[in-house]
């Protein structure tokens, strides 16, 4: 009877280990499925964080390259505007020493009297204040009398040197004035200008 009680023992005995290590190796099973798949869902966040980095960095570098882009436009457009400021202030300057009395007074001579063969009325002289003041003289003496009479000498206060002339009873109107002639020369300097920036 003690053998068969040992027996039973040994076989409970056995059966628990048996049990036991079943229970064992399905818990480790368990574990080892549960920690493949944190690895695997661990893996699959680094993936999409990677990637999502990689995105975020690769739109960050577009729109930095795009601000750039503007910026240089933005700064080839300002240099532009300047350029084109600076001619024309150095264009009106060399107009306005260009124009004395003396020359305006013989520009006038020759058109008023070209003029005159042609038309019996009279021309019409819009001057800037300091040149009204010093061709007035002039005019007198480069003019003959009858078309001096017919000749109209006004202000103009919308430029600075050089004069406007209008034929009355005519269309036709001619503007010397420092605020035109730089206009004119900016119009053919300018493009050559920018070509020379271009390169």
């Amino acid at each position: 009877m003690a053998e068969d009680l040992q027996g039973l023992l040994n076989r409970i005995q056995n059966d628990g280990l048996r049990k036991a290590e079943n229970e064992r190796e399905q818990i480790i099973a368990e574990a080892k499925a549960e920690a493949e798949k944190i690895v695997a869902e661990a893996k699959a966040q680094a993936a999409a964080l990677e990637k999502q980095a990689a995105e975020s960095a690769a739109a960050m570098q577009e729109r930095a390259k795009i601000t750039i882009q503007q910026a240089a436009r933005d700064i080839v457009i300002g240099l532009k505007v300047e350029l084109q400021e600076r001619l024309r202030r150095i264009a009106k300057g060399s107009v306005e020493a260009a124009m004395t009395p003396q020359l305006m007074a013989q520009l006038i001579a020759a058109m008023a009297n070209a003029y005159a063969k042609d038309s019996a009325s009279g021309i019409e002289l819009i001057l800037s204040q300091k040149d009204l003041d010093n061709l007035e003289q002039g005019l007198f003496t480069s003019l003959n009398a009858d078309l001096m009479a017919k000749s109209e000498l006004s202000l103009g206060n919308d430029f600075s040197a050089g004069l406007k002339i209008g034929f009355k009873d005519n269309d036709i109107f001619l503007d010397f004035s420092d605020e035109a002639l730089a206009d004119v020369i900016c119009e053919f300097v300018g493009p050559k200008l920018a070509a020379l920036i271009k390169g």
